[in-house]
C-alpha cells in the first residue's frame, strides 16, 4: 500500500512562507517551508505547452478512550435521537453563499488567523484519500474570497494556496492560480517556471526562470527551487559546468541531498545518474534525473512518486504508455487526477483487444484500459454490460471502484434495462449512485427487484443508500424497511449497521426503533480513526460559530487520512453534524454515503 503524503508543518501565508512579500521582521516559529524539498518525507502511495496570461496556464485507531462525542455518551449503548443532547444542533439559516461557483459561503475564512490556518494544514494529510473531503478541499483551496485574517496581501495567500496545490498533484489547478499572478513577482516567476516544468514545457519554464530577476532577493527555500532549476535548464541545454554550479547554489540555498541534487552532480562530473533505490521522488527531482541523461525504474517510481510526480507523468503525453497508464491509475487514487482525466488517459490507448483476450493481460492497466474503451465502443447491450461488469471487477482489485463506477456512468446511462441484462440491474444501481444520478439508481432498483427471480426483496435495501446520498426522506421510512428485513435474516454486518445508524442521526433522518434496538444488541465498533482529545470539541465550537473554513479543516483532521470509510463512529457522525450546520449539507451526506458505500449488502457476495 503506498505511503501517503503528508504536511507536517506547512505554515500560513505570514512569517517565513513567503518572506518576499513583506518586510523582515519576526516570523512565526516553524521548522519547514511549503518551499522545502521534503527530502526525508514519504510520498502517498494539460496541454504543457499552452500558453497563457501572466506565467503559464496549466489511521492508525488510538489506543485510548475516545472523547465523549456530542451525543453526549461515551459508553457502546446505542440511543434513538433525542435522548440525549446531539451537540450540533438543527434547523439553523442558511448562510449568505459566494458567488464565486465554489459553492462555499461567502464568509468562508471567517474565525481563522494565519497562525490558526498554519496549525490546522499542518495536521492534516493532503490531498485527502477521500472523494468527498477532497471535493470540498478542491472548493476551499480555490475559492476566490478574501484570505484569512492577517494575511498582509492578496500574492502572499495565492502563493500559499499554490503551493498546496503543487503539492497535492493538482497542477493544472496550479497553474490556473498561476495565471492571476501579475508579471515581475520574482517569486510567484519562479513557482511558475517549477509548473510549468513540472507539466512538460522545458523552453517555457527555462524563459519564466531567465525573467524571475536576482535569486539572491528571494527567501532561500525558493532561492532553492530557482537554483534546482536553472540546474534544470543547464542540464537540457546539455551544460555540465552549469549544472555542477547550480548544484552548489542549491545546497548554499539549504537544499537537502535527494535524487534531482545528484543527478545534477553526476552530468557535472559527465556520469550518467544513478538515482538509489529507496526514498521519495518529487516531481523536481524527477525532471532533474531526466534531464541529466538518467531514469527510474517503473515499479520504484510508483512506489515512491509524490502526488505532483504522479500527476504529471499522467498528464504529459510523451510518458511511455505503460508508464502513463501505471502513473494514472495511482494518481486518480490520491485523487491528483479526476475521473474524467482517466478516462481520457485509457481512450488514448486505444481498444486493445489483444489484451482483452489474453489472459495473461488479466489486472494489468493496459487490460483495463482497453476493457473501458472496448465498453464505450460496443452497442450490443449484453456485451456492453459484461465489458462493463468486467473492468469494474479489475478496478475494485486494483483499488480504485468508486473512481471506475463514475467512469462508465456515460456508457451505463444508454443501457434500457430488459430481462436478458437482468443480473445487471445491481450493478446499474451502484454506477447512478456513484455519478449522483438518483432517479436512475431508484429505476435500477426497482428493475432488479421486480425481475423474475429476484428474491429477498431484490435490491430494495439500495433505496435507502440512494435516500442517504440524495438527501430524499419522503419515502425514507418505507426505505429503511427493506434494510430491517436484512436485518432480520442476518444479512447486515452488524458494524454497518451502527454506522448506518450514527449516519442516518447525524443526517437527522427518522431512524426506525428496530434498527436501534438491532444496534443495540450488538457491541458498539471501537475501531476506526479517531482523533485526540479537543478536536471534537473544537469541531463543535467552529460549526456553532459559523466558520466554516475551519469546521471544514477541523472535519477533515476529525476524519483522519482515509476519511469516513476509515473514521471511528464518533468521528464520522460528528463531523456529518458539523459540516450541516456549517451550512455544507451536500458535503454531509457525501461523507455519509461514503462511510456506508463499500460495506453495503451486494446480491452478488451475499
Amino acid at each position: 500500500m503506498r505511503k501517503r503524503f503528508a504536511l507536517k508543518a506547512i505554515p500560513a501565508a505570514a512569517g517565513t512562507l513567503l518572506a518576499c512579500y513583506t518586510a523582515a521582521g519576526p516570523g512565526f516559529a516553524q521548522d519547514w517551508s511549503p518551499f522545502d524539498r521534503l527530502g526525508e518525507r514519504s510520498y502517498g502511495s494539460g496541454d504543457p505547452n499552452a500558453q497563457a496570461r501572466g506565467y503559464g496556464q496549466q489511521g492508525e485507531e488510538r489506543s485510548r478512550a475516545p472523547e465523549a462525542s456530542h451525543s453526549g455518551y461515551s459508553d457502546d449503548v446505542v440511543r434513538p435521537p433525542g435522548s440525549a443532547d446531539t451537540g450540533v444542533e438543527r434547523g439553523e439559516l442558511t448562510p449568505v453563499m459566494a458567488g464565486d461557483g465554489s459553492g462555499l459561503p461567502y464568509e468562508l475564512w471567517q474565525g481563522l488567523d494565519v497562525a490558526s490556518l498554519e496549525r490546522l494544514i499542518s495536521e492534516i494529510d493532503i490531498p485527502p484519500h477521500s472523494p468527498a473531503l477532497h471535493r470540498l478541499w478542491l472548493r476551499l483551496i480555490t475559492a476566490n474570497l478574501t484570505a484569512p485574517q492577517g494575511v498582509r496581501s492578496d500574492q502572499q495567500f495565492l502563493a500559499l494556496r499554490l503551493e498546496i496545490l503543487y503539492r497535492s498533484g493538482l497542477l493544472e489547478d496550479a497553474a490556473r492560480i498561476l495565471s492571476t499572478m501579475p508579471p515581475g513577482d520574482p517569486a510567484a516567476a519562479v513557482l511558475a517556471a517549477r509548473n510549468s516544468i513540472g507539466l512538460g514545457a522545458k523552453a517555457q519554464g527555462c524563459e519564466i526562470l531567465k525573467a524571475s530577476g536576482n535569486p539572491a532577493q528571494l527567501p532561500r527555500p525558493v532561492q532553492t527551487d530557482a537554483a534546482l532549476i536553472s540546474g534544470y535548464c543547464a542540464a537540457v541545454a546539455g551544460d555540465g559546468p552549469g549544472a555542477g554550479l547550480a548544484a552548489e547554489l542549491a545546497r548554499d540555498a539549504g537544499a537537502k541531498e535527494a535524487a534531482g541534487l545528484q543527478a545534477l552532480d553526476a552530468l557535472a562530473m559527465g556520469l550518467k545518474p544513478q538515482p538509489a533505490a529507496d526514498g521519495p521522488i518529487s516531481l523536481l527531482d524527477y525532471r532533474l534525473i531526466e534531464a541529466a541523461g538518467g531514469s527510474v525504474d517503473t515499479a520504484r517510481l510508483m512506489k515512491h512518486a509524490a502526488p505532483a510526480l504522479l500527476s504529471a507523468l499522467a498528464l504529459d503525453r510523451g510518458t511511455p504508455a505503460e508508464t502513463r497508464l501505471r502513473a494514472a491509475e495511482a494518481a486518480v487514487q490520491v485523487n491528483a487526477i479526476t475521473a474524467e482525466q482517466l478516462a481520457d488517459i485509457y481512450r488514448a490507448q486505444g481498444t486493445g483487444e489483444t489484451v482483452i483476450s489474453d489472459a495473461a493481460g488479466t489486472d494489468t492497466p493496459q487490460r483495463r484500459a482497453g476493457l473501458f474503451v472496448a465498453a464505450e465502443h460496443e452497442h450490443t447491450p449484453q456485451k456492453k454490460v459484461r465489458l462493463i461488469r468486467a473492468f469494474l471487477d479489475e478496478a475494485h482489485r486494483a483499488g480504485f471502484y468508486l473512481t471506475a463506477l463514475r467512469m462508465v456512468a456515460p456508457a451505463s446511462d444508454g443501457i434500457i434495462p430488459a430481462p436478458e441484462i437482468g443480473w445487471y440491474a445491481e450493478t446499474g444501481v451502484e454506477v447512478a449512485l456513484a455519478a449522483e444520478r438518483y432517479g436512475k439508481a431508484r429505476d435500477w432498483a426497482s428493475f432488479g427487484s421486480a425481475s423474475p427471480g429476484a428474491a429477498n426483496g431484490g435490491l430494495s435495501h439500495w433505496l435507502a443508500l440512494i435516500d442517504i446520498a440524495e438527501g430524499t426522506q419522503a419515502n425514507g421510512e418505507e426505505d429503511l424497511r427493506h434494510v430491517e428485513e436484512l436485518v432480520s435474516r442476518g444479512r447486515f454486518d452488524p458494524a454497518l449497521l451502527h454506522r448506518l445508524a450514527t449516519v442516518l442521526d447525524a443526517l437527522n433522518f427518522s431512524v426506525p426503533i428496530p434498527l436501534w434496538e438491532a444496534a443495540s444488541r450488538t457491541p458498539q465498533p471501537s475501531g476506526g480513526h479517531l482523533p485526540e482529545t479537543g478536536v471534537l470539541t473544537e469541531l463543535q465550537d467552529a460549526a456553532k460559530k459559523r466558520e466554516f473554513a475551519r469546521t471544514v479543516l477541523l472535519a477533515m483532521k476529525t476524519l483522519g487520512s482515509n476519511g469516513a470509510e476509515g473514521a471511528h463512529m464518533i468521528a464520522l457522525g460528528d463531523s456529518i453534524r458539523a459540516l450541516r450546520r456549517a451550512g455544507l449539507e451536500a458535503d454531509a451526506r457525501g461523507l455519509g454515503f461514503e462511510a456506508l458505500f463499500a460495506a453495503w449488502p451486494r446480491a452478488i457476495t451475499n
